[in-house]
């Protein structure tokens, strides 16, 4: 008897007007819907009941259950699918850690995130209003640097960022920037008290949050659960680098973690807009908040 269902972290979908266009980047299969089955779908960006007249979408794997979203479970990866694109990418990219590497530069200061993550993130900037954001590990500054000019060039808003370090001396220079206030907390992101001081900054809760810290698979789980508290309604909460080394040694922990989440949480539901972008670090694990 099957029970809650969702749909698979490995389907994108590409609107054509007059129908929309399955795809399965694993198993490299596509077809077209009409937008009635679209909007059926749409129902399962979060858990909800298994109803019989979808068992072909759950032979397809679009539809999945808890814990079953893996390659693995899907047939493994095939040679020139989008999937095995990614994953090779995720494969090169640790062996480098690419950006750090390289030094990629926003607007002239050093940005420890890809360019890839970055074009998803303006996306999201641009596209839902966001007026607020907190990232949790902001290293150098260089993401707190970019989410400033992005809310900076669509009329202004706030950005919190949350380190166990200071480093001021490193900052780039947020005051140039005008319509736009940012904060920095020194505290323990695992800390309650280190939330609440975030929280009574900005007590409506934030467009977007990015957790970037803590490398361990169960210490990014936990961030997850506390954090997502301080995602407004409509909200976006993304959990970065969970294709690590370590996050892949540990994939039944990182994967059953994410999926209970979203079981526990049933506000949350998996974001679709970032199905669309294959070489995200935060792949399966980027949520949004029910309105």
């Amino acid at each position: 008897m099957r029970g809650r269902m969702r749909l698979s972290s490995h389907v994108v979908f590409v609107d054509y007007s007059a129908d929309v266009e399955v795809q399965h980047t694993v198993r490299g299969t596509t077809v077209r819907v009409s937008r009635k089955t679209y909007e059926e779908l749409l129902r399962f960006r979060s858990f909800a009941e298994y109803e019989p007249h979808l068992e072909p979408w759950v032979e397809a794997g679009v539809l999945v259950a808890p814990f079953k979203d893996t390659p693995e479970a899907h047939g493994g990866l095939l040679p020139g699918t989008e999937a095995w694109l990614g994953n090779a990418y995720q494969e090169w990219y640790w062996r480098h850690e690419v950006e750090a590497e390289r030094e990629y530069r926003w607007l002239g200061h050093v940005a420890v995130k890809m360019p890839m993550d970055l074009f998803f993130y303006q996306e999201l900037l641009t596209g839902s209003g966001i007026k607020a954001v907190l990232e949790v590990g902001y290293g150098r500054g260089g993401g707190l640097w970019f989410f400033a000019t992005m809310l900076a060039l669509c009329g202004g808003g706030r950005v919190i960022g949350v380190d166990r370090e200071q480093c001021d001396e490193c900052l780039p220079p947020f005051d140039r920037l005008a319509h736009v206030k940012v904060e920095r907390v020194h505290g323990d992101a695992h800390a309650a008290a280190t939330l609440e001081t975030v929280r009574a900054l900005v007590p409506d809760g934030f467009g977007l949050v990015v957790l970037d810290a803590d490398s361990r698979p169960e210490g990014k789980l936990m961030l997850l659960d506390r954090w997502s508290s301080l995602v407004r309604p409509g909200g976006y909460l993304v959990l970065e680098d969970v294709d690590s080394p370590a996050c892949r040694e540990a994939l039944d922990l990182i994967s059953h973690g994410l999926d209970r989440f979203l079981l526990e949480r049933r506000d949350f539901s998996l974001a679709l807009e970032a199905t669309r972008f294959p070489l995200l670090k935060s792949h399966g694990a980027v949520f949004r908040r029910m309105e």
